[in-house]
């Protein structure tokens, strides 16, 4: 499916950042991830956080607070671009994990 955004090109991607046919897509790819997560680690420190800002982590952020909200599967799915909404289940599931691992952390840590 080509995607159109205003005056990108058309893309196979959500995010175009692979622009000719004929690079090595892999390689472009993780320069360009490399780059938007060192963006992101100096976005963190002008904030102070305590965590490791990277794509996963907004990515995570973005769908927890999406489901917490209440926005439906099909459009956290179609935000996450997933195929599927079974993906999209599958990785919601795995979030629920992390926040209770994180309620954990926070009272095992208000013990010492």
């Amino acid at each position: 499916m080509h995607r159109n955004f205003g005056l990108c090109h058309k893309s196979d991607y959500l995010l175009p950042i692979i622009k000719t046919a004929d690079t090595n897509e892999r390689c472009t790819y993780r320069n360009a991830s490399y780059n938007i997560n060192h963006s992101l680690k100096k976005i963190a420190g002008l904030v102070n956080l305590d965590i490791k800002l990277t794509m996963y982590v907004a990515r995570h952020s973005w769908a927890s607070v999406a489901k917490a909200k209440g926005i439906p599967l099909s459009v956290i799915s179609e935000g996450m671009g997933h195929d599927s909404e079974t993906t999209t289940q599958i990785y919601l599931a795995s979030l629920d994990t992390s926040v209770v691992d994180r309620a954990n952390s926070l009272i095992l840590n208000s013990l010492k």
